[in-house]
């Protein structure tokens, strides 16, 4: 199967399918649920940070969604990929084409929450110069979570 990224719109102005497909792809890799209400509210703004993964039938297959926050700062607010596509290099492409675009608006600093018990993103974050930075109890539904922040 192939793939490729591209600029995503901001959850507030997609079609009820793509949300659903995105709620289901949350659910299918992280366990979370959420209503679309919540994917739909989401504060993902229309910029280089918003990335979709798009397969050849141009469904959406991953994400990478990411906003500003504070001067300096930039949060992922959600990264997922369909099981079907990881461990091939699409989330390094991502995070590459994420970060330079951050960069290239001044931002030099990363920040986001991860769940403790995904051991594969906490070590995907580390390799790319994320450190835990604090322990968040009950953020999400299934158990506890980490703040983890990085230099760009």
């Amino acid at each position: 199967m192939v793939a490729r990224w591209c600029l995503g719109q901001s959850p507030k102005s997609m079609e009820d399918a793509d949300i659903e497909i995105i709620r289901q792809l949350f659910l299918d890799q992280t366990g979370e649920v959420y209503a679309s209400e919540s994917v739909r509210s989401l504060p993902i703004p229309e910029w280089g940070g918003n990335l979709l993964l798009i397969d050849e039938n141009n469904m959406i297959r991953g994400l990478l969604w990411a906003n500003k926050f504070g001067v300096f700062r930039t949060r992922v607010v959600a990264f997922v990929i369909d099981s079907d596509f990881k461990s091939r290099g699409y989330g390094s492409m991502a995070w590459d084409l994420y970060i330079n675009v951050a960069k290239s608006e001044g931002l030099s600093e990363v920040q986001l929450e991860v769940k403790s018990d995904n051991e594969f993103a906490i070590e995907f974050y580390k390799r790319r110069g994320l450190e835990i930075i604090e322990n968040l109890d009950g953020y999400y539904q299934s158990g506890k979570g980490y703040v983890m922040r990085g230099q760009l």
